[in-house]
């Protein structure tokens, strides 16, 4: 499935990209949840799940360069592409924001479909490999399974369970437990978005929404607690992961 969005406060332009993006991925045989925004600000308010986003630059409430800063910083693998009327944005929306292209108007059928296809290929080719399995687990139901696949951006965090000495899989609707390492985990997953907060917690950063003193706020809701000695480094990693690809970074050896 993928999620795409698009935000333009100009209602015409924002109809006429809808009708084309839908038209598209129909033809394509895709399977994809379109959402549209004539408002930056609920856009960052209401979005909990995205591949792509098509953002207007020249918006009154915010303009799409802020708006897809904002957006990285909340979705970190996020593909950005921006429509405009004005050519001189190209630059600095590349430079700036590193938008994956930008469209100018009135945007053509062809070239919009050419972008698509071709983040299309690469969201796919990621997702494939952005996953791991985990071996005897139960969720917080009691079910059993002898193996499970998960997407490691649908992962919040794991925490040891010391009564149990299992680990948590904590996602936003269900909690799979399995018996592991969590110094073995921690070995296979930092390099791929991960860091560890304080001893037996091993947050995904693509979830932390801010951090406030010794605590990081996730975009679930939840606030986990960030040891002192470990706010540093943390804060690093968090840092390296926003401004780095993190499946290329990966993947590309």
């Amino acid at each position: 499935m993928l999620y795409i969005a698009v935000c333009d406060d100009d209602k015409n332009d924002l109809n006429i990209l809808t009708s084309m993006i839908d038209d598209i991925l129909s033809r394509n045989n895709m399977a994809f949840d379109l959402i549209e925004f004539s408002s930056a600000n609920m856009m960052i308010q209401e979005l909990r799940q995205i591949d792509v986003a098509i953002l207007d630059i020249a918006m009154d409430e915010m303009d799409g360069i802020d708006l897809g800063r904002k957006l990285k910083a909340k979705f970190p693998e996020l593909r950005l592409i921006y429509t405009t009327s004005f050519a001189q944005y190209c630059i600095q929306v590349i430079n700036e924001v590193h938008a994956f292209s930008f469209l100018c108007k009135p945007i053509e059928g062809c070239k919009l479909e050419e972008q698509l296809l071709q983040i299309l290929g690469e969201i796919d080719y990621n997702k494939n490999f952005l996953e791991k399995s985990f071996y005897m687990v139960m969720d917080n139901t009691g079910k059993e399974y002898a193996v499970i696949k998960l997407k490691l951006k649908d992962i919040i965090y794991f925490e040891s369970v010391k009564s149990t000495r299992r680990i948590k899989i904590v996602l936003e609707e269900i909690v799979y437990e399995f018996s592991y390492v969590m110094e073995k985990l921690v070995d296979e997953l930092e390099n791929l978005g991960f860091g560890i907060n304080c001893r037996g917690c091993l947050v995904n950063f693509r979830h932390v929404v801010k951090i406030k003193g010794y605590s990081i706020h996730m975009d679930n809701g939840i606030v986990l607690h960030l040891s002192q000695k470990r706010v540093a480094k943390f804060k690093e990693m968090l840092n390296t992961f926003l401004h780095t690809t993190v499946v290329t970074r990966s993947f590309d050896k």
